[in-house]
């Protein structure tokens, strides 16, 4: 019996849980290397980091267990808005 493949968002529910944070956001580096790293069935880890850190955003976009929040962030660019995911009570 085939077993059900864990998603990016269930590898960050256990990076979230291991390291003891609540929720991860853009900028992250450690925290979504650690993610890309623990997803083996994907090619995460071969992408550039902003390719690979937005991909892991994205996915956590769609999953229901993650709140998103917006962070204005004020750079050399002038004013962005990060996002940032925080894992729901359960």
């Amino acid at each position: 019996m085939k077993t059900k493949r864990k998603t990016i968002a269930d590898y960050a529910v256990e990076v979230l849980k291991e390291t003891d944070n609540p929720g991860v956001m853009y900028g992250d580096c450690t925290l979504l290397d650690m993610i890309a790293v623990k997803c083996t069935h994907t090619n995460l880890m071969k992408k550039h980091p902003l390719t690979r850190h937005s991909r892991i955003l994205d996915a956590l976009e769609k999953d229901a267990r993650f709140e998103k929040y917006f962070i204005r962030m004020r750079g050399m660019v002038g004013n962005q808005m990060w996002r940032s995911f925080k894992l729901k009570n359960e």
